[in-house]
Parts: structure tokens; sequence; C-alpha cells
């Protein structure tokens, strides 16, 4: 590759300019590559996010803080500027603007056609702008291997941060040429890399959300993933190749990717369980899930109501989740000389290994990335029992629901008696086990494990533990009773009241409801504290605290002797 051309005037290296280069991910990182790799006299950082307290790790890096809609401060930044490296604008205001629709097409496609402008009547000679492969990626359908050929733009793009960034495209490719200034796009897929702020922060929220326990679409659908350093390093190669071989990539996009296709679910197990975060197991399909997006999107289009706290239900992230998005590129690597310079997996371990400085970040506090078992695991004691009810296993959950679902048939919604029907399940139980214990040890081929006597044995431990758990909650039920008894403890008078209260009105119910809502209950409760522990916890919280509030009111206007009795 040739290398940068020198100022005309001066005989020494020319300077070029990075837009957006403190508030993106690629920003900073394109800006620290140009500057390490000797090419350029100076780096203008152009960004109109205040310039960072800290000096720049590299003299050559300067910061100017520069509005594209401003021509003058742009003309300023850009003199003496040889090439421009243009960095997607929809990324820095997704992350630190308010991100309306007026505010994205100002910076994106306004600030562009300003920037071009400007870039032309400096004098730059060269323009790299990276957008996202997401351009030629919408709806439900799969994308497999694409080029830049054979993926055009859709006829309709599924959300207006597409559109915005095919629009920017659009610009930086049809001023090729113009004034002798030579441009091409980077398309890269699914940028991820320490700081990241939109990739880490889907996965992040998703690790939150109700949906983290749950794999959306079958799981098998393969994703391209590109590690930031690449993709400064092709914006560094596509300049050398606009300087060198301006006639074969002038006006042209490519696709940049790892090279390195991966299942998504993986891409996301691997910084979910970095984030300290469990593995979804469970499946659910990713059709039915879109039309809840669908609809939930329309409903709050034309009522202006959210139906569902989490961004994430939204049909964007069900088509990354559940779609297949690979590409070829091959064009990059033959015109532009591109070449991954950081394999994917030594990416994806730099990224977890930055969690620790994005836990603020990201929403995860340290608290919570150390402790690896929720409160809801807890309490049912880290066990077989978490394992089941939290659906940790689900084909072990799926049979202890059916068996449970058979015995409550049997016992509750026939038309035997209880009596009957526990005699008739013995009767049946012991013909079963008198059959398995005839059987040979190989029936057609079968092993058949023998159920020995130990199956049916109480150890010694076991009943103690039992006995002793009888007669702790008999003696602590003795203990309330002379409490309440001695008639000073208004606190344990109440919750004895609630619990007895609580009682009579299930008692109301038909014991056979009452037993299908607890069985029920079971396989739900659980699973939806831990997957809403934070939200739970906090209605608790500020439930606690107005009923404390209530309680003082109705305290303070009680008589003054009952008031002292009371105290």
């Amino acid at each position: 590759m040739a290398t940068a051309e020198a100022d005309p005037a001066t005989g020494k290296p020319a300077a070029c300019a990075v837009t957006f280069g403190r508030s993106t991910l690629l920003g900073s990182h394109l800006a620290a590559a140009l500057a390490a790799s000797g090419r350029w006299s100076a780096v203008a950082v152009l960004d109109p996010s205040p310039a960072p307290a800290p000096p720049p790790a590299s003299p050559l890096v300067r910061h100017h803080t520069v509005d594209l809609s401003d021509p003058a401060r742009l003309a300023s930044a850009l003199a003496g500027a040889e090439a421009v490296f243009h960095v997607d604008a929809t990324t820095a205001a997704a992350s630190g603007g308010d991100g309306s629709f007026l505010s994205l097409h100002r910076l994106a496609a306004e600030g562009t056609r300003r920037l071009l402008a400007a870039c032309r009547a400096a004098g730059v000679r060269r323009v790299v702008y990276t957008g996202s492969a997401d351009v030629v990626a919408a709806g439900a359908r799969d994308v497999v291997n694409a080029d830049e050929d054979s993926a055009p733009y859709p006829d309709k793009f599924g959300n207006a941060v597409s559109e915005l960034r095919a629009q920017v495209e659009m610009m930086v490719l049809d001023a090729d040429g113009v004034d002798g200034m030579r441009t091409c796009v980077l398309r890269p897929s699914n940028m991820f890399g320490p700081g990241d702020s939109s990739l880490l922060r889907l996965v992040a929220g998703y690790a939150r959300s109700p949906l983290g326990k749950f794999v959306i679409g079958g799981g098998s659908n393969i994703s391209d993933f590109t590690y930031v350093e690449n993709v400064a390093h092709a914006n560094i190669c596509a300049e050398q190749a606009l300087c060198s071989d301006a006639a074969s990539v002038a006006g042209k996009p490519f696709f940049v990717t790892n090279n390195e296709p991966m299942e998504t679910w993986e891409f996301m197990n691997c910084m979910m369980e970095a984030m300290g975060c469990q593995r979804p197991k469970i499946n659910l399909p990713a059709k039915v899930l879109l039309y809840v997006a669908l609809f939930s999107n329309m409903i709050h289009h034309r009522l202006g109501f959210q139906m569902f706290s989490t961004p994430l239900l939204h049909p964007d992230t069900i088509y990354f989740l559940s779609c297949t998005r690979t590409f070829n590129t091959s064009k990059a690597r033959r015109l532009l000389g591109y070449y991954p310079i950081v394999s994917l997996e030594d990416g994806i371990m730099r990224t977890v290994g930055s969690f620790s400085e994005l836990s603020d970040n990201l929403g995860f506090s340290r608290k919570q990335r150390s402790c690896g078992s929720s409160k809801a695991d807890k309490l049912l004691g880290s066990g077989t029992a978490a394992d089941i009810l939290l659906w940790r296993d689900e084909k072990r959950t799926f049979s202890f629901v059916t068996v449970l679902f058979l015995l409550f048939y049997w016992f509750m919604l026939s038309d035997r008696t209880f009596v009957s029907s526990a005699a008739k399940f013995l009767l049946v139980t012991s013909l079963a086990l008198f059959i398995h214990g005839v059987l040979p040890s190989q029936v057609f081929g079968f092993t058949v494990e023998k159920v020995t006597s130990d199956h049916f044995e109480v150890s010694q431990s076991a009943l103690r533990n039992s006995l002793m758990c009888l007669a702790s909650a008999w003696n602590g039920s003795i203990h309330r009773l002379r409490v309440l008894a001695e008639g000073e403890d208004w606190s344990t008078l109440l919750k004895v009241f609630t619990f007895l209260y609580s009682i009579k009105i299930l008692l109301n119910f038909q014991f056979r409801v009452l037993m299908g809502l607890v069985l029920a209950s079971l396989f739900i409760v659980f699973i939806v504290y831990e997957q809403c522990e934070e939200e739970i916890d906090s209605l608790v919280s500020n439930a606690s605290g107005k009923i404390k509030w209530l309680v003082d009111r109705v305290v303070e206007r009680l008589p003054a002797s009952l008031k002292a009795y009371i105290s």
C-alpha cells in the first residue's frame, strides 16, 4: 500500500480529520490508530461534544468542538487536512442526543451534507465514511453471505436510523469525483469493543429484562461481528487504497467483518455470562414475539401508550436475535487489502475484560456482577428445587409439571373420593413396581435399571432434620402466642391478623381450585421474581414505605393515652 501524500506546501506528512472522535466507539479508536500510524502530522477530532478534561494520549490528536452545521468552524478545523474519516453520526446521537428523528436527521443527513461541502471547499482529497451493514438488511428475511452487488437497498427500511444511514451513504458516494474529491463507504456488521454503548447496551438490557431467560427463535441463526480495531484498520486500508488505486475503490461500498461468522446466541451468551448472568435455555417462537412487538408499536404510535416497559420488545431487536445476517468481504480483501488484525475470540476477550469499567454505563453494579445467584435461587436453596422451579433444565421441569398435573387430575378432578383415588394410586404403583421387578435386565436390547430398596428408605439424618423443622415451627408458634398474650407487641398482632385473614379468604375457594392455583404459581412466581427482581423489590420497598407512613399518620391522630400505650 502507498503511504500518504505529503503536503505540497511543506513537504511534510499531511493532516487528517475524524468526525465524532469523542462521542462514538469507532471515532475514539480510529483517532488513536491514525495517530499511532505515523502517516499524519496531525489528527483533528471534530465532535460537537465538549473536549475531554485529560489531555489526549498522543500529541498529534487535536480536539475541536465543532457542530457540523457550522460552516465557519468546519472550515477552520479542516484546514490542511488531506483526508477525512466520517463516522456514523447516528451512534453519537443515540448515546448523547435526545434520540428524536429531527435530531438524528440534523446530525446525520444535514451534518454530512455540510461536511462534504466544507471538505470540497478546504481541498480535502479523500473521504471515507463508516456506516453499517444494516442498511441492506431489513425485515425478517435472512441475509446469507451477501456481497455488495447482491444486496441492494431494500424497498422499505425497517427503521428511520437505517434509512438515514442509507441517505448518508448515497450522499458520500454521489460526492465522489466532485472537485477532485474521492470517496468510499465501509459497512461493518455488528461492531463491538471496549467502551461500546450500542451492542453491549442491548445485551445488558436483554439480560436484565424479563426476556433474559429466553432464546428468541431457534437459537441457530448466524451473524457477522466486527471488532472495533478491525473497523479502524479498515478505514486506514480504505484511505490508502483511495490514494493508490482510486479508480477501483472510489465511489463504492465495502462490507467489513471479522470474517468469522458465529451463532448470534453464542455471542450473546459469552457477553451475558461475563456480566454475571446465566445462559438462557428456553426457546420462544420469534413470530409470536414479532406479532406482539408490532401490535405494541402500533398501540404506542396511535394511542401514545407503552404496553411494555422494556424497549427490547421491538421488531428490529427480534430480527437481530432470530435472523441470519452474514456478509462476504472478498471485495474489501481484494481491493482494500483489508484483513482483520484482531481475531473474534481476542476481541470478545478484550471486550469482556473491560466490563469492570463499563458496569456503571451498562447498568450493572459490581454487586450485581459479583453475585452469581439470584434471591429466588437462594430462597429455593440453590439446589434441585431451584433448577426445577426456575426452569433451568426445561426437560426436567416439564417432566415434573406433567407428573404433578397427572396427580392433580387423579386426586382432584376425578369423580372419585380422595380415599378411593389414593387406594387406586397405591394399587397401580404396587402393580407397576411388581412388573418392573420381574422384568429381565435386558428387554429388546434396552437396559432395565432395577429399583433397589434404598430408594424407599429414609435416612436417620433426613428424618431428624424433618422432626427438628417441625419442632422449630411448633416452638416458634408457641413463642408468638406467648408474645400476643402479653399484649405489648402490636407488630406481631398485625402480622397474625393479616395471616389469619388471608387464610380465611383462601378457604372461600374450593380446595381443588386452591391447589391448582398453588401448583401453577410454583412454576410462575419464582421465575417472574428472578427476572424482575429489581422492579419487584422496588415496588415492595415503596409500598412498605407508604404503609409505614400511613400507620404513622394514624398513630399521630390517636388520643395521647392510647398513643402512649402503643409506644
